[in-house]
């Protein structure tokens, strides 16, 4: 009524909770990035020590000991992790050990966009494809694009999405040269926002754009599809369609979005996985993105780039579950703190 004063739409003491909570894990994730790629190394600055030559060994000792010097070595670990923390508080990701020593962060920003390509246009495509199809099929329940749903969320649980990206990369690039193969390597280097650079990242991103969404679109399909089940047996849907209100307002404006928890909680694993969930996808196609370069960093032993990495990958996925969480105060109100309803 006019007059009334309404209640918060979001708990508060369930917000400070999740918000304290995703610090108090980001920090773990903060001490073990740190030791974990350090266990089982004695001397971690070894595979950057110069050949010893004709030095005598006070000389190559004492070239050793630049060495860590140079890399932060040359204190305790636990002084090493104190040097990390503060840095991180500064926002300095460290130094890379590549030629040149760039900044962590620039190498991360520098490949970060063309992982998003891919992670966004996946998202974007499964996302509205999958609500789209899942909620036709719960409302034909047990007809063809039903049984469709069904058998394609089987065949994609069995078939992972790289020997998917293999069979298109093998069809569609080798076959019949629809879309290329390989992605070109210069690719990046050369983007300049023309109309021919962006046809060439369409073209290029179209194969491990289809191979990715595939599972997402049926992912989504399946889950909107019995989400929208249970949801249709309710009686606020049985009076709207005793109303005689369309069957598509319905199907889109009612019962969909009161079947959101469950589609939400599968956005959320997706969007913590975004960055991070292509991998395998960019070796397949040579795509220069966050996954090829945390491998090379993995192959190169460049710690400070694999932790930078991993923190961001790590930082991303956090956020994306207190999103996830706090949204679930907007569509159910009734989540409070500790979960009670």
């Amino acid at each position: 009524p006019p007059g009334q004063k309404r209640g918060p739409p979001m708990h508060k003491g369930y917000v400070i909770k999740r918000i304290l909570y995703t610090i108090f894990i980001f920090f773990i994730v903060v001490t073990l990035n740190f030791f974990i790629p350090r266990i089982g190394v004695e001397d971690p600055a070894q595979r950057y020590y110069p050949p010893q030559g004709n030095m005598s060994d006070i000389e190559y000792d004492i070239v050793k000991q630049l060495t860590r010097e140079q890399y932060g070595f040359d204190v305790s670990t636990f002084q090493q992790y104190l040097r990390y923390l503060g840095d991180l508080l500064h926002g300095d990701l460290g130094t890379s050990f590549q030629a040149g020593s760039p900044k962590v962060a620039d190498l991360i920003a520098e490949r970060l966009p063309w992982t998003l390509v891919l992670s966004v246009s996946t998202l974007f495509i499964g996302l509205v494809l999958g609500l789209l199809i899942g909620s036709y099929a719960a409302w034909k329940r047990g007809r063809r694009v039903d049984t469709m749903v069904l058998n394609a969320s089987t065949i994609t649980t069995a078939l992972p999405a790289f020997f998917i990206a293999l069979l298109l990369s093998l069809y569609l690039g080798f076959e019949w040269e629809w879309f290329p193969a390989y992605t070109d390597p210069n690719m990046a280097a050369s983007f300049d926002w023309s109309l021919r650079s962006i046809s060439l990242v369409a073209a290029s991103a179209a194969l491990p754009v289809i191979s990715m969404s595939i599972g997402s679109i049926v992912s989504y399909a399946q889950n909107t599809r019995n989400s929208v089940i249970a949801v249709s047996g309710e009686d606020f849907i049985l009076t709207a369609r005793a109303k005689g209100l369309p069957t598509r307002q319905v199907l889109y404006k009612h019962t969909l979005r009161n079947a959101m928890l469950p589609i939400v909680t599968n956005l959320g694993m997706s969007v913590s996985g975004l960055i991070g969930g292509s991998v395998v996808i960019e070796q397949i196609f040579n795509w220069n993105g966050m996954g090829t370069l945390f491998l090379n960093a993995n192959n190169t032993n460049d710690y400070p780039l694999m932790m930078g990495i991993m923190l961001f990958l790590s930082f991303f996925a956090l956020v994306a579950n207190l999103v996830t969480d706090l949204c679930y105060c907007l569509l159910d109100p009734r989540v409070t703190v500790g979960g009670a309803r």
